[in-house]
């Protein structure tokens, strides 16, 4: 039916799995500073200070944390997560063609 090695419904369980796998990992390597961020640096809800070395920081109201939108590698982040999201929703709806009537 298709050439695909795996049926698309894996792909639903598959993509989440690994977003919290990354991000597991990009939270244990690249640990936010505690201290808050200076306050010249937001622009509304986003963070973005490119002298700030920091992926993550926390957010300036609320618990949590935010992307720091002067790191390039959180563009990187960004993009990862939705790709995850993104990709087994495209596939599926690819293939929703295949299914029988």
């Amino acid at each position: 039916m298709s050439n695909l090695p795996f049926p698309p419904s894996i792909w639903i369980i598959l993509g989440p799995v690994f977003l919290v796998a990354i991000v597991s990992l990009l939270l244990a390597f690249a640990m936010p500073k505690k201290e808050r961020p200076p306050d010249d640096a937001w622009s509304g809800p986003f963070y973005s200070n490119s002298d700030d070395p920091s992926v993550f920081v926390p957010k300036r109201y609320g618990i949590g944390w935010t992307l720091n939108f002067g790191n390039p590698w959180s563009w990187i982040v960004l993009a990862l997560v939705l790709g995850l999201v993104g990709g087994p929703l495209l596939i599926s709806v690819t293939f929703l063609r295949h299914l029988p009537k």
